[in-house]
């Protein structure tokens, strides 16, 4: 029997199957529920879990914020107790700097009165008279004791006063013209202005007046200054130089009535010496054509010795002649070229070196201010010693250039390697007919070099030489630099 059968034979059995079936229905369907409810249990668990840990945020962030607002208030109690701090040490500093005010004015009032002090101790010691004026009045308030001795008043007598009323101010300008002066310029001066003391003495002083601010006003102070010593010295100074003057003149004529003497000295000389050495000389060389055959040859050597003797004599006029014309010749001074100046000069000798082993060697050399004729005179002078006396030399050197400049001078030499001289008696070699070596050995007349030292001082220079015997010898001039705007020129 199928199951079907036995279910229709079965009385109620669908029932109960059906009641069965719906009571598992409501079973599934509370079970449902349970699962629904137990969802939403563990969904509020999980809410609830999380609303937990939400309040433990909150209050883990609560109890931050507490502890920050408790930082908050304990940093702001430190902030208040820095105020305070610092509001005492402001009041402290108001206080120290109130003190230091009080300190400073204190010391200012100590520096005026120092000040006015010293001030005053220099107005009552001046060695000038000083006078204090109204700005607006012109009257007095303040005088000085020097002035006060000076002129003979008291200082009452002039206190009050304006300077035109006092009497040795008689002649000064009216108040009122001295004080537009002093609004309009700042200050009156008078250099010379003469006064007449009370017990009748002149005096001359110098009287300057200016203006300037004494605390929160302006007064005039008055400097007057005694010049009576100074105006004496000054007038005497001057009739000195008037007496100067006057012997100036007098010493100008005398050395022009002195050249004139030397002028006609010279003319002299020239004329009244020369005509009877010009007859010795003639009789000579008659002697010498016409008594030849009858004469010994000791008498021919005395007339050799006469006939030299006349021309040295001939030499030595014009050395005088000209070392004469040389300290009264007017000076013409130019640019020369000083090396082309030598080479010319040095041309001057080639007769005399000629068939001689001379070496000559010239250094540039710089331009020069100076006359011409006279500096050319001076190195014909130089080169001819230097060519006389190395003349027993095998092979000479004559060697000329400029020392280094120095100061406002410049220096030349002219430098030889022959006999030279005794450096002993150097000081003798610039003097008229001083010689160092007999006339057999080298002739000459002693003039040159005093030529060569007269030119060159009247160029405003030195001379001076160094040597040894049989060692050579070096002399020297300087120069004065040409100005820059007479080199120009």
């Amino acid at each position: 029997m199928n199951r079907n059968q036995n279910s229709a034979d079965l009385p109620g059995f669908d029932t109960q199957i059906e009641q069965a079936n719906a009571r598992t229905m409501e079973a599934e369907a509370r079970t449902e529920q349970a699962e629904a409810r137990t969802e939403r249990a563990e969904t509020r668990t999980e809410q609830a879990k999380t609303r937990t840990e939400q309040a433990e945020i909150r209050s883990e962030q609560a109890e931050t914020r507490t502890e920050l607002a408790k930082a908050r208030t304990e940093l702001a109690e430190v902030r208040s107790e820095q105020a305070e701090i610092r509001t005492e040490q402001a009041e402290s500093r108001t206080e120290l700097a109130k003190t230091r005010t009080e300190e400073a004015e204190t010391r200012s009032e100590a520096a005026i009165r120092a000040s006015e002090l010293g001030y005053r101790r220099l107005f009552e010691a001046a060695k000038d008279g000083i006078l204090i004026l109204d700005v607006d009045t012109g009257r007095i308030t303040d005088v000085n004791p020097f002035l006060t001795n000076l002129l003979g008043f008291s200082h009452d007598e002039m206190v009050g006063k304006t300077i035109g009323e006092l009497s040795p101010f008689k002649d000064i300008e009216e108040n009122r013209v001295m004080l537009e002066r002093l609004q309009n310029n700042g200050y009156v001066r008078y250099e010379n202005l003469p006064l007449k003391t009370r017990d009748g003495r002149k005096i001359a002083v110098e009287f300057v007046s200016n203006v300037y601010q004494a605390g929160d006003r302006n007064v005039v102070q008055c400097n007057v200054r005694d010049i009576t010593e100074r105006k004496q010295a000054q007038d005497e100074i001057r009739r000195i130089n008037a007496d100067l003057e006057q012997r100036v003149a007098e010493r100008t004529a005398q050395l022009q009535a002195a050249n004139l003497e030397l002028e006609a000295f010279s003319y002299s000389v020239s004329h009244d010496l020369r005509a009877p050495l010009r007859h010795v000389m003639g009789f000579v060389d008659l002697l010498q054509k016409e008594a030849v055959p009858s004469l010994s040859e000791k008498s021919l050597r005395h007339l050799a010795t006469i006939s030299e003797s006349a021309k040295l004599m001939g030499n030595l006029i014009d050395d005088l002649l000209n070392f004469s014309r040389v300290g009264r010749s007017e000076m013409r001074k130019t640019e020369v070229n000083l090396e082309a100046l030598v080479r010319e000069t040095l041309g001057d000798f080639q007769t005399e070196i000629a068939g001689r082993k001379v070496a000559c060697k010239i250094h540039p050399l710089p331009a020069v201010w100076a006359d011409r004729a006279l500096l050319r005179l001076v190195l014909v002078n130089l080169i001819s010693n230097a060519v006389k006396f190395t003349s027993q030399r095998a092979e000479a050197t004559i060697e000329i250039g400029c020392l280094p400049e120095a100061g406002g001078e410049t220096a030349f030499f002219i430098r030889d390697n022959g006999a030279g001289f005794d450096p002993h008696y150097a000081h003798k070699l610039f003097g008229v007919f001083q010689r160092l070596h007999d006339q057999d050995t080298f002739a000459g007349t002693g003039i040159g070099l005093a030529n060569v030292q007269r030119i060159i001082q009247r160029h405003g220079g030195r001379v001076w030489a160094e040597g040894a015997l049989d060692g050579g010898a070096t002399f020297y001039f300087t120069l004065p630099k040409p100005n820059a705007d007479l080199h120009a020129h």
